[in-house]
């Protein structure tokens, strides 16, 4: 039988990324998600519908599939829904975990289990703290971020009692083809998209372009998951990053360079966060040294790539 992989949160964003590797890894992969996914990646993986908070479900598919790596991404991923609703967030980051590691451990596997947290459990820091390595501090400065921080505790706490071969990664921001408009860069480029077809006036609102973050490519997060659960060591944390912060004002700029007509740009309030972080940016020297990873998609590439994804589904549309 040749190797299997189940991916949690496998409708989201990351999820059809991930398995799309993982089938060119030659791996067998069930995704389980709230909703079925029409990404083509899944055309040769099974998919189904399942809640991580049902835990008798959770409990059978494990024990059907019997996986050898187990990708837990489910959560709310989103800080601005997070502040609308934090109970729910705690909640799918706390007792939806309990249930993946728990069903992983009383089937007993002896599967790899990576926890998908995030940089943003790093909070607010100032610039002479950068770049961020794996020691350094936490200070959630949203709901979000502090559902990872529980994540993170929740999965190294089951290292140390149960011996359940966890690893973490913190990343830090995401971007790609298929990103939600939840998130800055895919914000960006729909209103770009649908300016350009008459969807809307050619007037881009934005929040905050002031502050930098570490951006890193979906598609090359899919590689390095799969590099850590096989060469990165049980309960420790690898920041996952490029390295380098670029500017929210660097994104829009680069994408508008890539538009076919000329938008102007407008500050919407509400597209302003409370207790937003003015910098991240990490330190990949633990992530490099247990896998030899180096990133090598350029942000331009990713976000022309972006901006012709939201073309697509505009056209798609009608």
């Amino acid at each position: 039988m040749g190797e299997r992989a189940l991916i949690t949160g496998a409708d989201g964003f990351l999820g059809g990324h991930l398995a799309a590797h993982l089938r060119g890894q030659g791996v067998e992969v069930l995704g389980l998600g709230l909703r079925s996914p029409r990404e083509a990646a899944w055309k040769d993986c099974r998919f189904e519908v399942c809640d991580v908070l049902d835990r008798e479900a959770v409990f059978r598919r494990v024990s059907e599939f019997r996986p050898g790596y187990v990708f837990h991404l489910a959560a709310q991923s989103s800080v601005r829904r997070s502040w609308e609703e934090p109970w729910p967030t705690y909640e799918v980051a706390l007792r939806g975990q309990g249930n993946v590691i728990d069903a992983v451990r009383e089937v007993g596997l002896d599967a790899v289990v990576h926890v998908a947290c995030s940089a943003e459990e790093y909070g607010r820091v100032e610039e002479g703290e950068l770049p961020l390595a794996e020691e350094h501090p936490l200070r959630p400065a949203s709901p979000y971020a502090l559902s990872k921080a529980i994540q993170e505790l929740h999965a190294l706490f089951c290292h140390r009692a149960y011996g359940t071969r966890v690893v973490v990664t913190r990343a830090f921001n995401i971007i790609g083809p298929g990103q939600s408009p939840d998130f800055v860069a895919s914000d960006f480029a729909r209103q770009i998209a649908e300016a350009e077809v008459g969807r809307r006036e050619p007037v881009i609102r934005v929040g905050n372009l002031e502050a930098r973050r570490d951006f890193s490519d979906v598609r090359e997060l899919a590689g390095v998951f799969w590099l850590l659960v096989r060469k990165g060591t049980p309960g420790e944390i690898y920041n996952v990053c490029s390295g380098r912060d670029r500017s929210v004002k660097e994104v829009l700029d680069i994408l508008l360079s890539l538009g076919r007509i000329p938008i102007e740009v407008e500050v919407d309030p509400g597209k302003l966060r409370r207790a937003d972080i003015p910098a991240l940016r990490g330190d990949n020297r633990k992530l490099r040294e247990a896998t030899g990873w180096s990133p090598a998609i350029p942000l331009e590439r990713t976000l022309e790539d972006l901006l012709e994804w939201w073309r697509a589904e505009l056209a798609a549309e009608g």
